[in-house]
């Protein structure tokens, strides 16, 4: 399995929407923790962001763990863990 990074957008009012999409959308990652911009007081025109650290057989597999609104607006990267000196 290889790791990838999901990289999630919307706007500050599609937030209901964002959140909304999980229901009744069977994934590994419904009721998990995931990184977010969207609780971190952003202003009312930033982009808000939800971030995913999957693994998964290839990218549009990582994609097919997220409900279909939620997919088509995330960016999927190949990831793996590098030491800093």
């Amino acid at each position: 399995m290889a790791m990838f990074m999901l990289h999630h957008r919307h706007l500050p009012h599609e937030c209901r929407i964002a959140f909304a999409a999980w229901r009744g959308f069977d994934s590994s990652l419904r009721h998990d923790a995931a990184f977010s911009s969207c609780v971190s007081g952003n202003g009312a025109r930033d982009e808000h962001r939800i971030w995913w650290t999957v693994e998964a057989a290839d990218a549009n597999a990582a994609l097919a763990m997220l409900p279909p609104y939620v997919a088509e607006r995330t960016e999927v990267s190949s990831i793996g863990e590098v030491r800093i000196p």
